[in-house]
């Protein structure tokens, strides 16, 4: 497919590259428009520019080509490369992640290479596509009741990670797992193994994917997290420790990270409760056995 050249620059697209959610785009300015921007940037720069041998503002073009011609055009192809960034951006409707990499070869200095990586396209279609079972315990009692919701759950987000299957950010999968790893180290007191690291690393991923199909839905939906759910949270913390009780306020009040942490679980079980409000439910009637032997197996790798 031919890709269009962005005409107001000058400039033309010469390559293409994505790979997953990595853009790269190799772009040529035309060599003629430069010239031309550098010499009309010197010409009005002229009186303030320094030459040696002439006065201020005598020197011929020539000559103020050959003192600060190259400084000229660098800044001429860095603002045109910005220009062209941002045009590109937005002609081809993408969402960058973080700033985009912009790299100009010094030895073609009329051209660059353009780097972004983009947030991936989340559609999250028709959630009664999602089918879930729900196994229900005549009479159970509140331990029962929690182990069938966490079943339910693990099946959900089981039946949600094979379902949307988006390029995740890679960067993303790695901050995760260095976090699951590390979690791992201090409670066994080793490093994984490569086996138990891949294990970690599939892990991240379906985290990682999890948290941005939930953060979609949260804001298609309006999905929220109030601040006083949260402090009526931590007053609940607080109450368990009355000893501690004012410490602990004031330390979640002070720190907001602390707060966002246990914001994040909140507002994970309100979308978990949208998705299972709209997703395809079969109530299966089970006994406390069965219940427990698939929860069992479940838990099985």
């Amino acid at each position: 497919m031919k890709t269009p050249a962005i005409n107001s620059s000058g400039a033309r697209i010469v390559g293409e590259e994505v790979d997953g959610l990595h853009h790269r785009f190799h772009v040529e300015l035309d060599p003629e428009a430069v010239r031309a921007a550098v010499d009309e940037q010197l010409r009005r720069a002229a009186p303030r520019l320094e030459v040696p041998g002439f006065r201020r503002g005598r020197a011929p073009l020539t000559v103020l080509r050959n003192h600060h011609g190259t400084r000229a055009r660098d800044s001429i192809v860095d603002r045109l490369a910005i220009a062209i960034t941002r045009s590109l951006i937005a002609e081809r409707g993408l969402s960058p992640r973080a700033r985009p990499s912009i790299h100009i070869d010094a030895k073609a200095p009329e051209s660059f290479l353009l780097s972004l990586e983009v947030a991936p396209a989340i559609e999250p279609g028709n959630l009664a596509d999602i089918h879930v079972q729900r196994l229900e315990v005549t009479g159970a009692d509140d331990e029962l009741q929690a182990m069938a919701r966490e079943h339910e759950r693990r099946q959900l987000f089981d039946a949600l990670t094979e379902h949307y299957r988006f390029p995740v950010p890679g960067d993303m999968i790695d901050n995760e797992r260095e976090r699951i790893s590390a979690g791992y180290l201090e409670a066994v007191g080793e490093a994984p193994d490569p086996s138990t690291e891949r294990e970690l690393a599939a892990i991240a991923e379906r985290r990682v994917r999890l948290a941005l199909l939930f953060a979609e839905l949260a804001r298609r939906h309006a999905i929220s997290v109030a601040r006083s759910d949260v402090e009526q949270l931590v007053e609940g913390l607080a109450d368990r420790d009355p000893a501690h009780q004012e410490e602990i306020i004031d330390y979640y009040l002070d720190h907001p990270t602390a707060m966002a942490e246990l914001q994040s679980p909140l507002l994970e079980q309100r979308v978990t409760d949208f998705i299972l409000a709209h997703c395809t439910v079969t109530v299966e009637k089970v006994s406390e056995a069965q219940l427990r032997q698939r929860v069992s197996a479940a838990a099985m790798p």
